[in-house]
């Protein structure tokens, strides 16, 4: 009886220190034309495409995005795939918004130059900038009990 029961002590230790951290990611959108709420670029949805299958093997439980063109079509294509439904966020409310964020996990964010860094701070990262002509990097933010991550990769053309 004892072995038994010090085996399932060993399996709930085991199972704690092995937890799948929680996942978010945040991307601001892809290259865009110019005007009022503008669409993307040619380039813009091939960069979308190419984000799409950057998660075709990766889980996802929600996508958000701002209610502008370009937000939504840099969305759309991982939303088809995941068969989700975006769901839009108020940029000028990302405190509230960052805490409804912390108790998910496996999420993608689309955003803007001046929302994502700050956004991303709101969650525990550290504030960076984003140029007007930066676009393309995924950014990945993980915990993992009480230890946070942000790392980057390039979704390409």
């Amino acid at each position: 009886m004892f072995k038994f029961f010090l085996g399932i002590c060993f399996l709930a230790i085991s199972t704690f220190s092995f937890a799948e951290p929680q996942t978010w990611y945040f991307v601001r959108h892809f290259e865009k034309q110019s005007g009022d709420n503008p669409s993307l670029t040619s380039q813009g949805k091939s960069r979308a495409d190419n984000l799409a299958k950057y998660f075709a093997d990766k889980p996802l439980t929600a996508i958000f995005s701002t209610e502008y063109n370009r937000t939504q079509e840099t969305a759309a294509p991982v939303a088809m795939l995941k068969m989700l439904k975006t769901q839009h966020y108020d940029p000028r409310n990302l405190s509230q918004f960052a805490d409804q964020l912390k108790s998910k996990n496996h999420l993608l964010v689309v955003g803007h130059s001046n929302t994502t860094p700050q956004l991303i701070q709101l969650m525990g990262g550290t504030l960076f900038v984003i140029a007007e002509f930066d676009f393309g990097v995924l950014y990945i933010m993980q915990k993992n009990g009480d230890k946070l991550g942000v790392s980057e990769s390039i979704i390409p053309l």
